[in-house]
């Protein structure tokens, strides 16, 4: 056995053994030295488009490093034996082990490029969610500062409820805050390859791996911030809803409080509470909602008011028409009043002087 075949032999395993019909041993003995040829003085020939199929499949993804004139001579070998006494395996067998190389280098090369773009499209939807979140949640976070009790308006929602969806989204906006998108690396590029040379070729196959991994174990951490960021969102989700279901009862109560303003106003405020709860609220229209709610009761409470001061003044201006002066007054005109008479002067008593002793 030569050395060539002892080496196919410990990388591909032994030879495998078939009834060889009537005269081909005469070929197989012709077949073996053709292949050792071809081993030693490989020459560029024609390639089977199966064989680089066969080749592509074969490959295992990670890093490798392989002697690649030992794959060429067992590449060779595996032609061979499945085209044996075949004038095609002849034809392949003397096929150059670099260009089937080259044709695994662009496969590679291109299944990364893909992996590469998916890996930036995952990392561009991640930080746009997280942007998005955020800036919906800083919006609820004004609307529901609206909503408290203030000197000049009153409470616009159940106290309670609006003290724990307030908490609730600063947990939230604190949360998505602390996410860390991981960085991607740098796109790969080939470099220098002389495809000519099988042992450049398997480097630059040996980078391309490298590289995959290094994108696929980024790809991971987008995945694993992105599931986290919709872990958060899914609960604040249900909080909000908590919350939104609180406006009902809040709006019942309001309008059967404040029972004379005009019905339209009454009916202003349950419509923007079934908004409420019909709006996701960690949306822009859904903190629209809630100032809406908010301008709907102040308008439902000026509006009782204005009706209860007109009915005070009603009153008052029936209570003014019927007043009659008392049947034992007579009614004066205080020009007429005559001036006081002048009363006379008092008389003065007489002097008596002393006589003189």
């Amino acid at each position: 056995m030569s050395p060539t075949t002892e080496k196919l032999e410990a990388l591909v395993g032994p030879r495998r053994q078939a009834d060889a019909p009537l005269g081909a041993g005469r070929d197989a003995v012709r077949l073996a030295a053709m292949v050792e040829s071809a081993a030693v003085n490989s020459s560029p020939a024609l390639v089977s488009p199966g064989f680089l199929k066969s080749a592509k499949q074969k490959k295992v993804r990670g890093h490798r490093r392989i002697d690649w004139l030992n794959v060429g001579a067992a590449a060779v070998a595996i032609v061979v034996a499945v085209g044996a006494a075949t004038f095609t395996g002849v034809q392949m067998a003397s096929a150059s082990p670099t260009a089937g190389a080259v044709q695994i280098l662009k496969s590679d090369e291109s299944t990364l490029a893909g992996a590469e773009q998916a890996a930036g499209a995952a990392k561009t939807r991640l930080e746009e969610t997280i942007s998005t979140e955020l800036a919906d949640a800083a919006a609820l976070r004004t609307a529901l500062g609206g909503l408290a009790e203030t000197e000049e308006q009153p409470a616009a929602a159940d106290p309670a409820a609006l003290s724990t969806v307030t908490q609730a989204v600063d947990a939230y906006t604190t949360a998505l805050g602390e996410i860390a998108v991981p960085e991607l690396p740098a796109a790969y590029e080939r470099g220098k390859v002389d495809t000519d040379s099988l042992q450049s070729v398997g480097d630059a196959i040996d980078r391309v791996q490298e590289s995959s991994d290094t994108v696929d174990a980024a790809a991971e951490q987008l995945r694993t911030a992105r599931a986290r960021v919709d872990e958060l969102t899914a609960g604040f989700t249900q909080q909000l809803a908590a919350f939104a279901g609180s406006f009902a009862g809040h709006a019942e109560a309001e309008v059967e409080e404040y029972p004379v303003a005009e019905q339209e106003f009454r009916d202003a405020v349950a419509a923007a509470a079934a908004t409420i709860a019909a709006t996701p609220l960690n949306t822009p229209e859904g903190a629209k909602t809630l100032t809406a709610y908010r301008d709907a009761l102040i308008a439902l409470h000026d509006d009782d008011y204005r009706a209860r001061v007109a009915e005070e003044e009603a009153r008052n201006n029936q209570q003014n028409n019927n007043w009659t002066p008392p049947a034992t007054q007579e009614p004066t005109d205080p020009g007429t009043t005559d001036p006081p008479a002048e009363q006379p002067p008092a008389e003065e008593e007489p002097i008596i002087e002393d006589p003189l002793p």
